[in-house]
């Protein structure tokens, strides 16, 4: 009777990992409870996986997300990584490099190394891995994640220029206002750039300004109301009465420089 119960546990568990496009996977522990299980889907020569993190204390921690892997390993070297979707953005989480794993989650900065987890591997089942990824998909959690999101990325980046701006003020004894054109930047600027770094060049170039000399910033303070900034097809600032118009690009170089040379030059 016993042997027959075990044979029909296993029989079950092998039918429901045979009804989920996975194989057996692997799982990765860190030292301060860190985990991330990787899951194989069928064919695995599509490169196709998912992975779920946990313990890391970020927005990854729970989610199920696709990816694919990417691999350069060579004859003597196993090298590869495995990408997904956040925000827009390809987000590449686990590194792996023969038996070295690092795994990156936003919001932390540094990798959290891992190793290979033996026993948690084994109790690993890769068909409750894939239904979690299916439910997170169909409620619609993952695909809200992995989207460009505009108005959350202008957001966050008017609040650092804000920042920037407040910094500058404090500097200077003003109460400039200061904005960001977002009418001329576009979702590839958006995804690529730091745009609030980018607009900010002005702002912190007017506090260094007024920090250095008295006359510099009783200058700033007469003649410097507003700032705006707007991406263009090159680096062209312009005074108008008392605003400043900061129109930079995606290639401008050395723009603190040009933007202390430009203030002292016309104000």
């Amino acid at each position: 009777m016993v042997a027959v119960i075990v044979a029909a546990v296993a029989l079950g568990a092998s039918q429901a990992l045979a009804a989920a496009p996975v194989e057996a996977g692997k799982v990765y522990s860190g030292t301060e409870g860190e985990e991330v299980a990787v899951v194989p889907l069928t064919p695995r020569s599509d490169k196709k996986f998912i992975l779920r993190v946990k313990g890391t204390g970020s927005e990854f921690d729970g989610l199920v997300f696709p990816y694919e892997q990417n691999d350069w390993s060579t004859r003597s070297t196993e090298q590869f990584n495995y990408s997904t979707q956040w925000h827009g953005r390809k987000y590449t989480a686990l590194h792996v490099r023969d038996t070295k794993y690092e795994l990156y989650v936003p919001g932390r900065q540094r990798s959290i190394r891992l190793t290979y987890d033996e026993k948690k591997t084994a109790a690993l089942k890769p068909e409750e891995v894939y239904a979690q990824h299916q439910k997170q998909m169909k409620d619609g959690t993952l695909t809200k994640l992995m989207a460009f999101d505009r108005k959350g990325e202008e957001s966050g980046h008017d609040k650092e220029y804000a920042a920037t701006l407040q910094e500058m003020n404090n500097a200077c004894g003003t109460s400039v206002a200061a904005r960001i054109d977002w009418s001329s930047v576009n979702e590839d600027l958006l995804k690529e750039l730091s745009i609030a770094s980018y607009c900010g060049t002005p702002l912190t170039s007017l506090k260094e300004l007024c920090t250095a000399s008295a006359i510099a910033k009783q200058t700033i303070q007469e003649k410097v109301k507003q700032v705006s900034c707007r991406f263009g097809s090159a680096l062209e600032p312009k005074l108008e009465a008392d605003r400043v118009i900061w129109t930079t690009t995606r290639d401008a170089s050395n723009q603190d420089k040009f933007a202390t040379k430009f203030f002292k030059q016309h104000l």
